[in-house]
């Protein structure tokens, strides 16, 4: 798409200024100079490098059009669109349009097929690197299924379903058989796993869901869906982690 000049990228500065989330929080630092991961991360705006870096990506996408080669990273900024455009009503008729027309080249690409599956691969990848790396382990895992990893909830768009639990000694083998037993028609996707030196997986555990479930990030519901799995998103777990000064083991390049 064409880079927005004019009265459309002053009206898309505003609504970025004005948005009372991590997004405008992170356009502020930007407009401040601080640029640096590091910097965004001081400031509170984003639990991890990781998470700065895709709010930067996402900022990026808004003010220029391009769109991030990652599907995943696509849909959130076609959902951080989405966000602008109900919180801002009276936006130009060519600022809406300019967005709208954004997010439609966004999702396009979320849901490209090709770009999915390599993506994907990406992450399983990383993520068998990572069990390999922790097994025998003990902590709280978090783990989920690719599906779940790209259908968001409406209850916010921000989170999906994660199943965050305590295991005395991780095992990838051990998700493997919990997978089977659910009859999914996938690999699950290990994506944290959080240590204490201090806490046992029992207490770790406890504190986890005791600040979810105060935060409202629902458990799932029905009888099959156990009392592990929870709508939240990384970004939260990571924030929790850093407050209870955990030790955190994630795959490489996936926050």
């Amino acid at each position: 798409m064409t880079t927005p000049a004019g009265e459309i990228e002053a009206e898309l500065r505003g609504a970025l200024a004005a948005n009372t989330g991590n997004l405008g929080r992170v356009y502020q630092l930007l407009q401040d100079g601080k640029s640096t991961n590091a910097e965004i991360i001081d400031a509170g705006a984003a639990a991890n490098s990781g998470a700065a870096s895709n709010l930067k990506t996402i900022i990026n996408a808004i003010l220029t059009g391009d769109c991030p080669s990652s599907p995943s990273l696509a849909a959130q900024a076609g959902r951080a669109i989405g966000g602008l455009l109900r919180t801002n009503p009276t936006l130009a008729a060519s600022t809406q349009t300019y967005l709208t027309n954004l997010r439609a080249e966004l999702d396009a690409h979320s849901q490209d097929t090709e770009a999915v599956q390599r993506e994907d691969r990406q992450i399983e990848a990383a993520t068998e690197t990572l069990e390999r790396a922790i097994e025998n382990l003990d902590g709280v895992y978090v783990y989920t299924f690719p599906t779940y990893f790209r259908t968001v909830q409406k209850i916010d768009p921000e989170r999906i379903l994660l199943k965050v639990g305590k295991t005395d000694r991780f095992s990838s083998l051990r998700i493997r058989e919990q997978q089977r037993a659910t009859n999914m028609p996938e690999d699950p996707w290990t994506l944290r796993v959080y240590r204490s030196h201090e806490l046992t997986p029992d207490q770790l555990e406890h504190r986890f869901h005791m600040m979810l479930d105060a935060a409202g990030h629902g458990r799932a519901d029905g009888r099959r869906a156990g009392r592990e799995w929870f709508y939240t998103n990384l970004e939260f777990l990571d924030a929790v982690a850093a407050l209870l000064g955990l030790e955190v083991h994630k795959p490489d390049d996936l926050d």
